[in-house]
């Protein structure tokens, strides 16, 4: 138990290659420097490392030079099983430091596709996808999740849930509607997903426009929920 409860707290790494025990990986510079400079470890100490496509592995570190370092895979620790649903999150741009904890607990939670989307009323009309897909790693890291979910390209609302309801199910939350409370609803099928509106909500348009798609419009309550409380609401649903 002693050896496991240290295991479980070795650092954990994302990279792109491909992994297999007794593989050798060279590691990029930004990563040698995390684990040698900042982590400050030792030749031979472990690293639990994965690449969002298959198994977690434990590896021994080794630095090969100044800037660069490598890990020898030596055994499975976590076996990749596929997801029981894939979770869509449709989320309109909002304030930044909001997102970033949108984004976060999105991925935590086991979102598969993140589908950011411009929508009548936001007042963030861009999205740095780079920026996300960091965020989206380094909570995959922590959280000890095996995979990463897809960034979608930021997409005009309407362009976004007319290409995707072809293919999953998807539930819309509008406020001050008359709607099914979400609560009530037995979510089925293996793709769904969440669609919520921005700070101030939909347009009249936009919520004129949904009720004509076929898709499943909902209240989350009487109490009007900030964006992102809405958006993790509506998540925890479709997966659980």
């Amino acid at each position: 138990m002693s050896w496991f409860m240290n295991f479980i707290h070795t650092p954990r790494l994302y990279v792109v290659d491909d992994l297999s025990v007794n593989h050798t990986i060279t590691l990029s510079d930004d990563a040698t420097h995390y684990l040698k400079n900042v982590l400050r470890l030792k030749d031979g100490e472990i690293v639990r490392v994965f690449n969002g496509r298959s198994d977690e592995f434990a590896a021994a570190w080794a630095s090969t030079g100044k800037k660069t370092s490598a890990l020898t895979i030596t055994a499975v620790t976590k076996t990749l099983k596929a997801p029981l649903r894939s979770a869509h999150l449709f989320f309109p741009l909002i304030k930044k430091d909001r997102m970033d904890w949108l984004i976060e607990k999105a991925v935590e939670l086991g979102v598969t596709d993140l589908h950011p989307i411009l929508t009548d009323h936001a007042t963030v009309r861009d999205i740095r996808t780079d920026r996300v897909q960091k965020q989206v790693i380094e909570a995959a890291e922590q959280c000890e999740r095996l995979t990463i979910p897809v960034i979608h390209k930021l997409t005009p609302m309407k362009t976004a849930i007319e290409g995707a309801i072809k293919i999953i199910n998807i539930i819309a939350a509008v406020e001050r509607t008359d709607a099914t409370p979400l609560k009530d609803m037995n979510i089925k099928g293996d793709a769904n997903g969440f669609l919520f509106g921005p700070e101030g909500g939909f347009s009249e348009s936009e919520k004129q426009w949904l009720q004509t798609q076929n898709l499943h419009i909902v209240n989350l309550g009487d109490n009007i929920l900030r964006a992102e409380t809405a958006g993790l609401v509506g998540l925890i649903k479709i997966i659980i």
